[in-house]
């Protein structure tokens, strides 16, 4: 891949994690229920005697719940007019726990902890969030809250899209059938019925109905959402996208800078001295760093004078003197960043509105005296669309690819270039040439198109550089190494009016419109106000965590 994250839609992302949650939590089901499987022919025939005994002894209540019957008649939540069982707040719960278990799963593969252990029941051990008094809370109470909030957007915005004729096509009947299938799939591979392998996936009370029904709901609440996200952020004006721009265009222009910074020395104290003999001394210092700086601005009369009059100063007194760049160039810079690496004052000064390319300054901030050079001066980005064919590296260590494994890579992606360009060399031949040979699974399909891709999009840096080239031009091609490999570069368009400013803002005051719908549809005091009943809440969750410490029990036997 080009890109350190899905290029997918967020839709995509939605289903394909839910997909990834549920195959996920279908395995783990399936290897604690192996271990039992061999005691459920025997646990039926004295099933009948049990309940009899269990009867007698008054905890008939604890088989019945086994079934679940007290889980589907009691409420755990209501959200406006719509009651949630304990049963279907099992569902809710167990999706957050295994939403952050898929996660940790995934952070865990990349060498990240996200402080959450699978291996250890949600209510003993702390989380890495807190409640409104500073106080750490567990994973466990995390997960009841987290499963609050995510059914009332589910029950808030399935309702809104029932209100407003949303149906489900074809193809989401078509999915939801495929995602019940495959739990049946898995429940007969494992000698249980798909209503005995739902409970054990989302706990008592849950069955084929409840959870066709659920995944309906979901769908169309994502929909809506989803709907409701593009439809706030269409509605934006351009004329106020335009005038928040005009006010702020260093917040979200761009600039080329090339700056070299003295640092002043911070002295201390010596003995018997007063606070301002140290001023003094402190003020000479400084004095010296900017003459210094000074005499080294005095030679620059252009970007290849400043690298030389630097690399000079640099090695002034060394046997063995370097070429070395010592100068740093910032490209395709915000102001943000620019402050940040030097000061305040060299921002403005790249960022004011008369710069020009050329211009040079020395500016003295509180830490550092900084010469700086404007390469470009203040700009405007927009997004490009390119396609592209990547030849992974087979290494047999992909954190270590050798130089002989980088080199069978690259002789792969030059063949495939050079086989392309003895055709047609056009975007469409170029494009099914990548879908037959791409490793980029994620744009396969589309013949390695990647459409309105950003300066902010985290592409990887080489990938970036030669996709946003100020000189790149419809139809360029090339080979670019990544750490994925060698990708085959083909540039499609310079998206001129798609600016990056006009999305930013767009995106910014879409999502305060966004928040102000979801604050009125999820007002605590509106049409889906939520009502807890902590006694069902916590039985709920105790018996999960319950399972937890049972299935542990099974695992060390």
């Amino acid at each position: 891949m080009a890109k350190n994250e899905s290029s997918m839609s967020k839709a995509e992302v939605y289903r394909e994690e839910r997909k990834a949650r549920i195959a996920k939590a279908a395995k783990k089901n399936a290897k604690s229920i192996e271990k039992r499987t061999a005691a459920a022919s025997i646990l039926k025939k004295v099933v009948a005697v049990v309940l009899a005994v269990a009867i007698v002894g008054g905890i008939a209540w604890k088989i019945v719940d086994s079934l679940g019957i007290i889980e589907r008649a009691v409420t755990a939540v209501n959200i406006g007019d719509d009651k949630i069982t304990a049963a279907q707040f099992n569902y809710y719960y167990t999706s957050q726990y295994q939403q952050m278990a898929y996660y940790a799963d995934m952070y865990a593969q990349q060498g990240a902890n996200m402080g959450f252990d699978t291996s250890v029941p949600p209510d003993e051990q702390d989380s890495t969030q807190t409640d409104e008094d500073g106080n750490v809370l567990t994973w466990d109470e995390v997960f009841k809250d987290s499963a609050v909030n995510y059914a009332q957007f589910v029950y808030a915005y399935y309702n809104e899209a029932v209100k407003a004729g949303y149906t489900l096509s074809d193809d989401e009947k078509k999915e939801i059938n495929e995602t019940i299938e495959s739990y049946r799939e898995e429940a007969s591979t494992n000698n249980y019925s798909l209503n005995a392998y739902l409970r054990e996936s989302f706990g008592g009370g849950f069955n084929e109905k409840a959870f066709r029904k659920q995944l309906e709901m979901e769908t169309l609440a994502q929909n809506f959402a989803e709907d409701k996200n593009s439809e706030v952020r269409a509605n934006v004006s351009d004329a106020d996208i335009k005038a928040e721009y005009d006010a702020n265009r260093k917040v979200y222009d761009y600039t080329d800078v090339r700056y070299f910074s003295f640092a002043f020395t911070t002295l201390t104290l010596n003995d018997g001295e007063t606070t301002e003999a140290l001023a003094e001394r402190q003020k000479a210092a400084n004095a010296n760093v900017e003459a210094e700086a000074k005499a080294i601005y005095d030679k620059l009369t252009d970007e290849a004078s400043f690298k030389a009059a630097i690399t000079a100063y640099k090695n002034e007194g060394k046997e063995n003197p370097s070429d070395e760049d010592y100068t740093t160039l910032s490209e395709i810079t915000t102001y943000s960043s620019l402050s940040t690496s030097t000061c305040d004052k060299v921002a403005d000064w790249a960022f004011d509105a008369a710069r020009k390319a050329g211009d040079k300054n020395m500016i003295v901030g509180d830490k550092a005296v900084y010469i700086v050079y404007s390469v470009k001066p203040i700009y405007a980005m927009n997004s490009v669309d390119v396609r592209h064919c990547l030849v992974e590296f087979e290494a047999e260590d992909s954190s270590n690819v050798t130089d002989k494994e980088k080199e069978a890579a690259q002789k792969k992606a030059k063949a495939l270039l050079d086989e392309w360009l003895a055709g047609e060399k056009t975007e469409e031949s170029f494009a099914e040439m990548v879908k037959n040979n791409t490793a980029d699974t994620a744009s396969k399909e589309t013949g390695g198109l990647y459409e309105g891709i950003r300066t902010t999009d985290n592409y990887v840096a080489s990938f970036e550089e030669w996709s946003f080239d100020d000189a790149r031009k419809a139809g360029d091609y090339g080979i670019v190494e990544t750490e994925y490999g060698y990708h085959i570069m083909y540039f499609v368009s310079d998206n001129t009016d798609d600016t990056d400013w006009d999305h930013a803002i767009r995106e910014a005051k879409g999502t305060e419109a966004l928040t102000a719908y979801e604050e009125a549809v999820l007002a605590e005091d509106g049409e889906y106000k939520v009502k807890k009943h902590d006694t069902w809440i916590n039985m709920v969750s105790k018996n999960f965590c319950d399972n937890i410490r049972k299935n542990l029990a099974y695992s060390a036997a």
